[in-house]
């Protein structure tokens, strides 16, 4: 029974490694790695500003709160300081990069 079982995991994984391998790699891609992060590359990434709103309600019809984010850099460093807002349901929408030379707009937005 154990043997059966590996065997159908085993093949299972096979196909899955099979399936990724197979597809083909786009010749242009813009590489992110997460939400809230823009990547210049494959070297260069760096975090997006984003202007909040928060409702009290999911049809956000209430404004209970807004604000915006901030671009701060310590050394070589950059990150976002987000302003404090009341709990609810959040609108985020991206303002711009903070990139090391400033804040940058990327042409796709």
């Amino acid at each position: 029974m154990r043997s059966g079982v590996l065997g159908i995991v085993l093949a299972g994984l096979t196909m899955s490694v099979s399936l990724t391998a197979a597809a083909p790699a786009p010749a242009v891609q813009q590489y992110y790695p997460g939400p809230g992060i823009y990547c210049f590359g494959y070297n260069e990434c760096a975090p997006i500003a984003y202007s909040r709103q928060v409702f009290s309600d999911a049809e956000l019809t209430n404004l209970i709160g807004e604000g915006s984010d901030n671009c701060v850099g310590s050394g070589s460093q950059i990150y976002i300081s987000t302003p404090q807002l009341p709990s609810g349901f959040e609108l985020a929408t991206p303002m711009y990069v903070c990139s090391s030379y400033g804040p940058y707009l990327p042409p796709e937005w």
